[in-house]
């Protein structure tokens, strides 16, 4: 049974593969994002004005989930967040509200749109309350048949809060369903009743993120696993790209099914796959290339990042040099 806590993974895939690649672009669905956090001084961030933007207005308060998740990703280099991707473009697409949290699905639609206008690879969907029934309206099933025609890898999370039962139902060809897993092993949620959902599960408990005004905080959910799994994909995408092979979402999303673990806990008759940490990023990394070399998975700002890993994190942000 696995036993790795979420801040564990996360500080194992910090600067793996130099960080990412700007030719790399991943959309983050969810709330507004706090751009002025210290994190994201920097970071190569878009935001998307979206449907649910536009109806908000300018002064809508930025979403505390929102700016977690995109923290984990885009954090930079020597701030008080450090994301696992933070050379790859984001693009913030909000699809909650504070005065609405339920997200339309023309709204999802949109924001999905919108963020494929904008060359997104990879799109990460946050949980939340998704509008029912569970069958896709027309403007959805047309943006779905786009990503896939597109070759875009979505990345949600699978049971209620998600939207996966929803995009399956649409005909998503590059779906990943990522569960949470505690520091035990066990699921964050319940899934006993959408196993079918859950593609890989990873650690996704207590990790550290950008919070509004400033702060820092850890969070424990499926969200949190979720987007440090879709960070992990972008570095792939990332290695494809310095491999010299193309850019390929849907064959990345093979390698992390591939190289997952099966894992002591079961979801109804079947055992967990499970991604642990780095030894599972780079055995993804040699599934696409075909082979493993020591230059795939280090730079020079990460062997030096090592040699001090048993510091504490006041201790290295004075002396890592500023990226």
């Amino acid at each position: 049974m696995v036993s790795v806590s979420g801040s564990e993974f996360h500080q194992e895939l910090l600067f793996a593969f130099g960080g990412g690649d700007r030719n790399i672009i991943v959309a983050v669905l969810d709330g507004a994002v706090d751009r002025t956090h210290d994190c994201f001084v920097g970071a190569p961030l878009t935001p998307l004005d979206t449907a649910v933007m536009q109806r908000s207005g300018e002064d809508a308060p930025p979403s505390a989930q929102g700016t977690h998740l995109a923290s984990l990703i885009f954090g930079q280099p020597c701030r008080s967040v450090e994301g696992i991707a933070p050379l790859c473009r984001g693009l913030i697409a909000p699809i909650f509200s504070e005065d609405r949290p339920l997200c339309a699905q023309a709204d999802l639609a949109d924001a999905m749109t919108r963020a494929l206008d904008h060359g997104a690879q990879v799109i990460l969907i946050g949980a939340g309350s998704f509008e029912q029934p569970w069958y896709p309206d027309r403007m959805l099933a047309r943006v779905i048949t786009r990503c896939n025609a597109g070759n875009v890898l979505i990345i949600t999370i699978p049971g209620r809060h998600g939207c996966s039962t929803l995009l399956r139902s649409c005909g998503a060809a590059n779906l990943l369903s990522v569960g949470a897993l505690d520091g035990a092993g066990h699921l964050l949620e319940d899934l006993d009743d959408n196993s079918v959902e859950l593609g890989i599960a990873a650690p996704g408990e207590s990790v550290s993120g950008a919070a509004l005004e400033g702060r820092v905080v850890q969070r424990s959910n499926p969200n949190v696993a979720a987007a440090l799994v879709a960070g992990a994909a972008a570095l792939l995408l990332s290695v494809q790209r310095s491999a010299g092979l193309s850019v390929n979402p849907a064959a990345v999303a093979e390698a992390i099914r591939m190289t997952a673990t099966p894992q002591g806990t079961t979801v109804g008759s079947a055992s967990l796959a499970t991604w642990t940490g780095r030894k599972s990023l780079e055995a993804a990394a040699a599934y696409l290339t075909g082979r493993y070399e020591g230059i795939y998975a280090s730079s020079l700002f990460e062997a030096w990042y090592r040699a001090r890993a048993g510091a504490t994190r006041s201790d290295h942000a004075a002396f890592r040099p500023r990226a």
